[in-house]
């Protein structure tokens, strides 16, 4: 018989053996999931549309962070929504979705943080962070929430953290629904991005109307040592943001504009 818990099945899973742990429906959470063995992969039995996913989510709970903390490498999460939020006293960080292991794959998941407005108005708030190894795939996924304002203080759906390497967005969905024009889609702190972050076939969307406004940049790329490129696709759209990015490392390709002297280049964003 299936097992009650994804903990009981990551705890029955062997390491490096190939093993998959199949979820079906929506696994409620109140402490955090520690994703910790190499090579264990996590798949979605129901159809990975909009909001079909096999679930993981924290509703109803004490507020906790990270709600899926992965720390194993060589994994692979295929199919699986997650959200993080409607919870009661969040404050500080939290973060929705934590890949700290690295050489991971994923596909057609959701990252979905700031579910309720306290948690939304967090300066920590975060759907996604990437830090450990790096190295990580993200094929067709979704980052971020539109359905509740970020109001009060600047926050991201998604952040590169501690040195993160070679990260790969391909397809992917940046959603958002701001009120203070600070808030980003993707930030990188001063040196949490090595080599580059690639992102091919993406749409970044803030959602400005209803109570929302234009955020002044899509990404933040603050450098340090070690520091990375921000290497934008010439598939990809920013939507809802005055500038794809004001300062940083943020490069764009496949540019062709009215006036240019020069075209199909790519160029410094800021």
């Amino acid at each position: 018989e299936p097992f009650k818990t994804l903990d009981a099945a990551v705890a029955a899973a062997v390491a490096n053996n190939g093993d998959i742990v199949w979820l079906n429906g929506t696994s409620h959470r109140t402490t955090t999931l520690a994703w910790n063995k190499n090579g264990v992969s996590l798949i979605g039995m129901q159809s990975p549309s909009a909001n079909n996913r096999a679930r993981i989510s924290a509703q109803g709970a004490t507020a906790f962070s990270p709600m899926v903390n992965v720390t194993g490498q060589g994994c692979s999460f295929i199919g699986i929504g997650t959200f993080h939020g409607g919870f009661t006293g969040a404050t500080g960080a939290q973060v929705c979705w934590a890949e700290a292991g690295g050489r991971n794959y994923y596909e057609a998941c959701q990252f979905l943080g700031g579910g309720d407005a306290t948690t939304a108005a967090l300066a920590g708030m975060r759907s996604l962070t990437i830090g450990g190894q790096g190295e990580n795939v993200f094929n067709g996924c979704v980052i971020g929430l539109d359905t509740v304002l970020r109001a009060t203080n600047a926050n991201a759906s998604l952040e590169m953290i501690g040195g993160t390497t070679r990260t790969r967005m391909l397809n992917c969905v940046f959603n958002s629904w701001v009120s203070a024009a600070t808030d980003v889609h993707i930030l990188i702190v001063s040196g949490g991005l090595d080599r580059e972050l690639i992102l091919n076939g993406c749409v970044l969307h803030n959602f400005a109307g209803a109570g929302g406004t234009t955020m002044n940049a899509a990404i933040s790329n603050a450098g340090g040592s070690p520091a990375g490129d921000v290497i934008v696709g010439p598939s990809c759209i920013s939507v809802g943001a005055t500038a794809l990015a004001t300062a940083g490392a943020v490069y764009v390709g496949q540019i062709s504009a009215a006036g240019a002297t020069t075209t199909g280049v790519g160029i410094l964003a800021t």
